[in-house]
Formats: C-alpha cells, sequence, structure tokens
C-alpha cells in the first residue's frame, strides 16, 4: 500500500515531464502503475496546471492612443479584468502546494525524462536533473514566501 501511495504521489508532480502513465490489475486485483504499456495496461492522462499567465490590460484612454477602437465590441470578446486579492492569494497558495510537491518529487527522483514529440522518452543528464531541482526549490521560494 505504501509503494502505492508513493507511486501516485511521484505521479502528480512529474506531469510535466511524464505524460504517460500505465495502470494494471493483476489477477489478484493487485494495481500497478507503469511508465511502459503492457497488453493489459489501461492508459492514464493526468493533467497539469500551469502557473497562470498574467493578464495585460489596457485603459480605454490607452487603447484610443494607439489608435484602437473601443465602441462596438463584439459580444464574444472578453473584457479582460484584474484579479481580486482574494483570487491572486488562492492563486498563490494553489501554486505553492504545486511548486511543494514537484520539489518534494524531484528531490527524491532518480531519473527524470521529458518526452519528445514522436513519443519517445529523452532522460535528463545529471546537470539537467540538478538544474530542475534547483528551479523548483526556486518556485517554491517565489511562490510560497
Amino acid at each position: 500500500m505504501k509503494r502505492l501511495a508513493w507511486s501516485i504521489l511521484m505521479i502528480f508532480p512529474l506531469g510535466a515531464f511524464a505524460a504517460e502513465v500505465y495502470r494494471t490489475v493483476d489477477d489478484n486485483g493487485l494495481v500497478a502503475y507503469s511508465d511502459r504499456p503492457s497488453e493489459a495496461a489501461e492508459r492514464i492522462v493526468i493533467d497539469t496546471i500551469d502557473p497562470p499567465a498574467p493578464v495585460a490590460t489596457r485603459s480605454a484612454a490607452e487603447a484610443n492612443e494607439a489608435g484602437e477602437t473601443t465602441s462596438n465590441p463584439s459580444p464574444l470578446a472578453q473584457v479582460p479584468r484584474e484579479a481580486t486579492p482574494e483570487e491572486v492569494a488562492a492563486d498563490r497558495t494553489r501554486n505553492c502546494q504545486i511548486a511543494r510537491e514537484r520539489d518534494a518529487a524531484f528531490s527524491v527522483a532518480h531519473r527524470l525524462f521529458r518526452n519528445l514529440p514522436n513519443g519517445d522518452r529523452e532522460y535528463l543528464s545529471d546537470a539537467e536533473i540538478d538544474e530542475a531541482r534547483t528551479r523548483a526549490q526556486s518556485d517554491v521560494a517565489s511562490w510560497c514566501d
């Protein structure tokens, strides 16, 4: 059971690098997760959450100076708005949690990889793993402090 829990904890934070996970249940009901497919394996898709991109807002005066018209906007056009302090705090809390989970996973993982466009995996070198761990630590510092 501990192995299963650790497997799940290791899979989610590595979503940026590991996009394919396979689940297999044997005749005894034992569930196993793997990064390699087999005949009886079920592919599991794991969504990752990226930090939100900042939204650029422009005032009507800036738009007029740029020669853009603001009258008769399309009904489908979305008006950018600034996030409320509560939304910003919620985003920071969520991103802090994600950064801490990724940092914890990277600190114990022995091998990290990224998926290539052709479906193959490229395993990171020791220097790239150290760089990924450093980035994970700096993400924790920037989101959690």
